[in-house]
């Protein structure tokens, strides 16, 4: 492992190992600011994080009585972390969910469920304000076809640094078992919170600690009332069809155990700017409506058949809590979805939380019978480490690695292009759905999207010969995907690249007007970094006026902000080839750990 962490001072470790619930309560307090990594065992299902509840509230008491300006990183799995997080609320602040890969996937005999390849770190605060952190970097990795780095970073290398990239929170470039080895772990913590005011990770182990380790009842598996229907009530139609009406609404007059797959991205309650919705509800109502969704979705699921739930992993916690009440935990898939991090520990990724209607059947997905082409594309991952660019990516050899599903999914971004975009501020990757959909469906059945919008969901349902439906509040949005139904039957691509500016933004920063530049915005950051070395620090508007080689009206017109203006004078710059010689070394990683292995409380 390497990274570069700026202006740090390592910290020091100590172990302590706990055993029980009573060793722990008998630990001495933490008066200091520390940094305290919690490890929870690694084999414990979601039978066994129910059963944990007076574990969960002593841990968080416990807690509570910590320095106030510590902070708290918990190692465990992600049931465990959902159901642990809610006990926690008042006394500590949620920062970070982080994902953190494991060197191999832990596989489900039964075929009911993808192999696991991460767990979940938890980061949070005594205190109410940001994060203390180093600012941290990982380098570049280099793709083994084109040797080239991993990702395209196109007209914008000047603006990035030579060394890597700064850290997200999925964390791919380390591999870690939380059943033995967790020595990577270790450094990355004790150089990343190597600031002021701390000096020490402590570390409890509590992997062996008697209250976790025994088991939970196995979860009774959810026997669903199942209905036996001659025909749909009502004049509720179960074909393919789009829908424009209140989701709530329409899911009540579907028949209870009629659809094979449901999916939901709903609104996320972060004030996004969405067409005729109110996007800024208080808390408690806006949870209060997302259950009375679920447990439709739920209702209307057959049995065997999953749902699947997209959101930030926050919110993807509250969604676990309800969902375990009335069906079965199957996945917890961390969506690496953003192309490369712009800040410091970018949040990158979201939940995709899975669970199905009583035991799942064995996943479509999984099945090595799958015939149709566009299943078997969508059901292979591209080979980690590899670029995405297409002229690579269409290179003899690099789809013959075979690669498994596992619920670390790292080769889908966002569209990043509005040539790819159509106009809604959310619009999902269509290979996104084409996986899930040929995961947990086979052809001809029925997938249900109840915030359907442009239409992403349901046009690739049809694509691989699925029945659809597709559920959207505002009018426009179904008109346009209606529009791109259309297309598609008519034997066009309704997700090719156009020339269409969309409107809406998943950003507020507003668009530039599209014009043609006198003078490159590359030329023009240049020179503003030539102006930061001459006066040793970034530059003022006036004195770029004064000292710039280039009018001050091309800096006004040409960028958003004056951030932008000034971002490759923050910076070194980068090449997409590998360097022959990095004079750049991770020199903190040269000097052993320091640890105090503290005995077993006794």
């Amino acid at each position: 492992m390497a990274q570069l962490s700026e202006g740090v001072k390592r910290l020091a470790l100590s172990i302590t190992q706990i055993q029980s619930q009573f060793d722990l309560s008998r630990v001495e307090k933490i008066m200091d600011p520390a940094v305290i990594l919690i490890i929870l065992p690694s084999n414990r299902n979601d039978a066994d994080a129910a059963a944990s509840t007076d574990f969960y509230k002593t841990l968080a008491d416990w807690l509570s009585q910590t320095n106030k300006n510590s902070t708290i990183c918990i190692a465990s799995t992600p049931p465990d972390a959902a159901r642990l997080l809610p006990f926690l609320d008042g006394q500590i602040k949620y920062q970070l969910w982080i994902a953190v890969k494991t060197p191999s996937a832990e596989l489900d005999e039964t075929g009911r469920s993808i192999p696991s390849k991460h767990f979940a770190l938890l980061v949070l605060t005594r205190f109410k304000t940001k994060l203390l952190h180093a600012k941290t970097r990982t380098p570049y990795t280099y793709c083994p076809a084109c040797g080239k780095t991993t990702k395209d970073y196109g007209g914008k290398k000047h603006v990035y640094h030579e060394y890597g990239t700064l850290l997200s929170d999925v964390w791919r470039d380390i591999s870690c078992d939380l059943k033995s080895d967790l020595g990577a772990l270790y450094e990355r913590l004790a150089n990343l919170f190597g600031v002021a005011p701390y000096k020490q990770l402590r570390i409890f182990d509590l992997r062996e600690c008697q209250e976790l380790l025994s088991k939970g009842t196995q979860n009774p598996e959810i026997s669903p009332n199942i209905v036996q229907i001659e025909s749909p009530k009502g004049d509720f139609h179960l074909e393919s069809r789009l829908i424009n009406s209140d989701c709530l609404e329409t899911l009540k007059n579907i028949p209870d155990n009629t659809i094979d797959f449901c999916f939901a991205d709903p609104p996320y309650n972060l004030q996004k700017e969405y067409d005729r919705w109110d996007d800024d509800l208080q808390l408690i109502r806006y949870f209060e409506w997302c259950d009375s969704w679920l447990s439709e979705l739920i209702r209307i699921l057959k049995p065997g058949r999953s749902l699947a739930v997209l959101n930030i992993p926050l919110w993807a916690i509250r969604y676990y809590q309800h969902l375990t009440k009335s069906s079965s935990f199957q996945s917890w898939i961390a969506w690496d979805s953003l192309g490369f991090p712009v800040r410091l520990i970018m949040p990158a990724h979201y939940a995709i939380l899975v669970f199905s209607k009583g035991p799942s059947r064995a996943l479509p997905g999984l099945a090595n019978n799958i015939t149709q082409a566009l299943d078997r594309i969508a059901l292979s991952p591209l080979p980690e480490f590899y670029c995405l660019r297409s002229s690579c990516v269409n290179q003899k050899g690099r789809r013959n690695k075979e690669v498994e599903i596992t619920d670390l999914w790292y080769d889908i971004h966002r569209l990043k292009h509005n040539c790819r975009r159509v106009d809604h501020p959310t619009q999902l990757p269509p290979i996104l759905m084409s996986r899930l959909i040929a995961l947990y469906t086979y052809p001809g059945e029925m997938i249900l999207d109840c915030f359907n919008g442009a239409g992403t969901s349901t046009l690739v349902a049809q694509k691989l010969g699925r029945k659809y439906i597709g559920i959207e509040l505002s009018p426009k949005y179904h008109l346009l995907a209606e529009c791109r139904h259309r297309m598609l039957s008519e034997g066009l691509d309704p997700f090719e690249k156009n020339d269409i500016i969309p409107k809406a933004k998943n950003s507020r920063v507003a668009r530039l007007k599209k014009q043609k530049y006198a003078v490159p915005k590359k030329t023009l950051q240049l020179d503003v970094r030539r102006i930061a070395k001459e006066l040793g620090r970034l530059p003022n508007r006036e004195e770029v006026h004064r000292l710039s080689e280039f009018p001050i009206e091309y800096y006004d017109e040409y960028f958003i902000s004056w951030g932008e203006v000034c971002a490759a004078a923050r910076t070194t710059g980068m090449s997409e080839l590998p360097p022959k010689i990095r004079n750049l070394e991770n020199k903190q990683l040269d000097l052993p750990l320091k640890v105090w292995a503290c005995p077993k409380v006794t």
